[in-house]
């Protein structure tokens, strides 16, 4: 069965198509559960500040009214799911789950982007190349993250664009599959990266999970309808998993965690 967890939506202002679209489009390519998990809403601790890439607060509740309606009218024909992709900050985290558990999310996917609260450090997007600080300091607040047990699984684990030493990149890394696999949170194989050919997925990261056996997804990571059409970049995924003696998991397999 054919599931997708990782869905976007014109809300966080780089997704195209209206909800009905990726529900419609999901429906004719075969995908039985369908997971909405647009970028959340971060409630900042620093005056005039809000980063482009996510929902703003004040359109969480249509987000979760629009999505749950659709729930309702295409029950005969797909399971849809309400969640949010979200960064782990620990200065508002409270702030995050408290809306997350206003507006009655199923789910949250970690998708670590950023390091420390985003407002207060100099690096922004991780798909930029970075040195070994900014690598420990990474595994660190995804470790971090992960251990709060309220995120279902970690999306793009291997988003860092790291060119520094090779054995450095293998000692975090291996750090941070160890965890994932101690507290049982699947790892994500990105579909989006794969079929836009970006840094990630990394195939020496998916070496080391093969090694370490971490349980693995994978994630549409949908931005347009027709995204859920690209059979040739998830078999490709699949591939890669498949190198490395992993395979993804059934729908249920996975322990969906309430973030609250």
């Amino acid at each position: 069965m054919i599931y997708n967890l990782h869905t976007h939506t014109e809300r966080c202002n780089h997704a195209y198509g209206e909800d009905r679209e990726f529900v419609e489009n999901a429906i004719k390519a075969g995908i039985k559960v369908l997971g909405f998990s647009d970028h959340c809403p971060q409630f900042f601790n620093y005056k005039d500040y809000y980063s482009y890439f996510r929902m703003l607060p004040e359109m969480a509740r249509d987000y979760a009214h629009s999505i749950r309606n659709l729930a309702k009218e295409y029950k005969d024909d797909i399971q849809i799911l309400l969640g949010f992709e979200a960064e782990y900050y620990p200065a508002i985290y409270d702030e995050m789950i408290a809306c997350s558990k206003k507006i009655g999310v199923d789910y949250l996917l970690l998708g670590q982007h950023l390091i420390g609260n985003e407002y207060d450090e100099h690096k922004f997007y991780k798909g930029e190349r970075e040195g070994e600080n900014f690598l420990t300091q990474h595994t660190n607040q995804v470790i971090e993250g992960l251990e709060k047990g309220t995120f279902t699984y970690l999306a793009h684990p291997d988003l860092v664009n790291y060119r520094g030493n090779h054995e450095h990149y293998i000692r975090e890394m291996t750090r941070l599959c160890k965890k994932a696999k101690e507290l049982g949170i699947p790892l994500e194989v990105n579909m989006l990266g794969m079929n836009n050919r970006r840094c990630y997925p990394n195939e020496k990261f998916w070496e080391i999970a093969g090694q370490v056996g971490n349980q693995a997804v994978i994630g549409f990571d949908a931005h347009t309808p027709d995204f859920f059409y690209k059979k040739d970049s998830y078999n490709r995924c699949v591939d890669l998993l498949l190198k490395n003696n992993l395979s993804p998991m059934s729908f249920e397999e996975i322990k969906i965690r309430k973030p609250y």
